[in-house]
């Protein structure tokens, strides 16, 4: 989907210096472009900084379908035609090429620093479906094809669920539909209002970015449904409604609408609970393998050898968190080495030496094979997973290992890089056993964990069935 909007645009410097300008949003690119066809002396500003990146913090429009714009977060991305001190001269000749951040659009000037109270957020759902005969049933012919007749099943809204956090409340709202039917060949999506949040404290455009990123994160991991975002409105303290373009939800959007035995917890037990405030409180802790996870889930998966190494990162970075400290605790003591450490003072080469010998190995930190065998082993569901945990290891490293330092292939076994299919297995498994310890470090229930990791809808199918 592409969409293109083109009118005058100005800065917040000088409100009657305008240009003409194009805005392309294109979701299958995952791309925000603004194309401006004249200067501003913000924008010739940044040709005399040693940081040509730095950013333009807003740019104003006015669109032929008379919407009023407000982009934040631009950077000059390409720039052509002809520069100077004199800008009336070199303005009409100039064309730049800016990315941006967030759009938002309204019947009235959005000021960059306005804060809101309430947002109301979109999500895709199945809006009914067409029952007809299926495609590979349907004769060769050269006939004219005869409309078939077709029978339609509307979406319901549920009652809605109210989830409280610290910073304020949510209202979320399901949409069924009395049949679940999918003997079909075409679906209708909609996209239908699905989160109604009301904040404390009124936030900013950036506050309320970095907080959609980290309750979609949530939202993602607990249901085990790639949230995506759809149409965003901002509500001013006057009633005005602005439309705000959220650049996090461009790839695979899921609906909404499953059943509670295919989350890792349903949602009214989700709300009853105090797991939104805790993630909160506690995101800096995972924020690393997450971003890992969260960077997989919304690209085009087009090119899987580009996972090995942050899901590797991932694996060893939620060993030391969880199982690090709790290992070296637990590994027996030499006596005969605590015992020479004790008595003699030796210089710390020697003692170097020592801690590095094979004497001292249960001393050492685990290589990086005994680490993500460590925490396949911590659950039984992860195991039946991946089959054989050591083997499963070995693959994934050799490759990764091949890939970051080129080693030899005689002496690795590479038998996932000439196999697609393959490898997306082990990929895929890899986010699994990752999804599984981020659950655990947010502090969910581990019983809860072990017995639904395996039930969420984008898992169900990558484990056996006996």
């Amino acid at each position: 989907m592409e969409e293109s909007l083109k009118g005058y645009f100005w800065t917040a410097e000088d409100e009657n210096l305008k240009h003409f300008g194009e805005i392309v949003v294109s979701t299958k690119e995952k791309k925000q472009q603004i194309t401006i066809y004249g200067s501003f002396p913000e924008f010739e500003r940044q040709h005399l900084d040693i940081n040509f990146h730095d950013d333009i913090p807003c740019l104003y429009g006015f669109t032929k379908e008379r919407r009023y714009i407000t982009l934040i977060g631009l950077r000059i991305e390409y720039a052509s035609g002809s520069f100077g001190n004199d800008t009336e001269k070199s303005s009409f000749k100039a064309e730049y090429k800016l990315s941006f951040r967030q759009l938002i659009a309204g019947p009235a000037k959005f000021e960059a620093d306005k804060k809101f109270n309430k947002v109301s957020i979109s999500a895709q759902f199945l809006g009914g479906w067409t029952k007809s005969n299926p495609i590979r049933q349907k004769p060769i012919s050269t006939k004219p094809a005869k409309k078939i007749p077709s029978e339609i099943y509307e979406l319901h809204r549920t009652d809605p669920i109210s989830f409280s956090f610290e910073s304020g409340t949510c209202l979320f709202y399901d949409y069924i539909s009395s049949q679940h039917r999918f003997d079909t060949n075409h679906l209708d999506i909609q996209q239908k209002t699905c989160f109604d949040f009301q904040f404390n404290q009124a936030i900013s455009v950036e506050e309320l970015y970095l907080f959609l990123q980290k309750f979609r994160e949530f939202y993602t991991l607990l249901t085990g449904v790639n949230l995506g975002l759809g149409p965003i409105t901002l509500r001013d303290g006057i009633g005005l409604d602005f439309h705000y373009e959220y650049d996090r939800n461009i790839f695979n959007t899921n609906y909404t609408s499953i059943s509670s035995d295919m989350r890792i917890m349903s949602l009214k037990t989700l709300a009853a609970s105090d797991y939104l405030d805790r993630f909160f409180y506690s995101y800096d802790h995972f924020r690393l393998p997450l971003s890992h996870l969260m960077t997989y889930l919304n690209s085009d998966r087009s090119d899987y050898i580009g996972y090995i190494q942050p899901f590797v990162s991932a694996m060893e970075t939620i060993y030391n968190k969880s199982f690090r400290n709790i290992d070296e605790n637990a590994r027996a003591i030499n006596p005969t080495l605590v015992e020479i450490l004790d008595k003699y003072q030796l210089l710390p080469k020697h003692r170097q030496f020592l801690t590095n010998a094979k004497l001292a190995k249960p001393y050492r930190d685990l290589h990086l094979k005994d680490k993500l065998v460590r925490i396949i082993n911590h659950s039984p569901k992860l195991i039946e997973l991946v089959e054989n945990p050591e083997v499963f290891v070995r693959k994934i490293l050799d490759l990764r290992h091949y890939l970051v330092h080129e080693v030899d292939k005689a002496h690795t076994d590479l038998s996932l890089l000439n196999n697609r299919i393959l490898l997306g297995k082990h990929i895929v498994k890899m986010k699994v056993v990752i999804e599984y310890h981020l659950l655990l470090l947010m502090g969910i229930d581990p019983v809860i964990v072990e017995e639904k990791i395996d039930r969420t809808f984008p898992n169900f199918v990558h484990f056996k069935r006996f």
